[in-house]
């Protein structure tokens, strides 16, 4: 493989018309906590993954059954991007264009809605958690009023979400991101139920049950930091012997 990523769509699966979610690991888990919920609520079919040697070399399982870290699941015109590790800061560039510029044969995406955690103060009390929504395009930012979503008048958007954006501003593709405010301290499942109410209400012609969501939220935050272990686990043992081998005995 290249330089770039690789999309790699299951026989017959098709992006015309569809509407692409997409959920990398920030603040508060939320995105990754919101995608798979989504995924599994609507009981989505797994659609094709991305490759790249840029990835670390690794395997999912799921009920015994081994999957590439990031990958499609879709269900009539919506389809979820899940990401299992958080993608490298000087990756996103790269991640961006791949998913801007994909076309299938004669199709391309109708839209990108991105999910992110917004960094909250840490507290133990539980308060009404916000949403807010940034739209590459005054068409985007008008779905967004139609629907309630508080737009996010000012600050930083970083990694492939602010880039899916700006670049999408700049080439006229429909983007939103949706930001729920989200503690950093620990997988924050509330915040995650935000984004999914939110998606929920974008998009009209889905129907999403949010009670299990909530009902299950322990179990959900910890399965994802177990995941999110070994992710890390994975990704340090990509350094090698030999550079914990150089840090031990550098200095005799």
């Amino acid at each position: 493989m290249g330089e770039e990523f690789e999309i790699l769509l299951e026989k017959g699966v098709s992006v015309e018309d569809t509407i692409l979610v997409t959920g990398f690991p920030g603040v508060g888990l939320t995105s990754t906590i919101a995608t798979n919920f989504i995924v599994d609520s609507l009981k989505m079919e797994h659609a094709g993954y991305i490759i790249s040697d840029k990835l670390p070399p690794a395997a999912i399982v799921q009920s015994g059954i081994p999957m590439y870290p990031v990958r499609f699941y879709k269900k009539n015109k919506l389809m979820i991007l899940i990401s299992d590790f958080a993608l490298p800061i000087q990756l996103s560039k790269m991640m961006s264009d791949t998913l801007l510029n994909w076309n299938g044969k004669k199709s391309r995406l109708k839209a990108i809605i991105t999910l992110e955690g917004l960094m909250a103060e840490p507290t133990m009390e539980e308060k009404e958690i916000r949403v807010f929504g940034v739209g590459s395009t005054p068409a985007a930012r008008d779905w967004l009023k139609k629907t309630d979503v508080e737009l996010f008048d000012h600050g930083w958007i970083t990694g492939i979400s602010g880039l899916l954006l700006s670049e999408g501003s700049r080439l006229k593709r429909d983007v939103v991101c949706l930001l729920a405010e989200a503690n950093p301290m620990y997988p924050d499942a509330r915040s995650a139920a935000k984004l999914v109410e939110t998606v929920d209400k974008l998009l009209p012609e889905v129907e999403i049950d949010l009670r299990p969501l909530y009902e299950e939220a322990a179990k959900i935050e910890e399965n994802i930091k177990q995941q999110m272990e070994k992710a890390k686990e994975i990704l340090a043992a990509r350094q090698g012997p030999a550079s914990r081998f150089s840090k031990n005995y550098m200095y005799g």
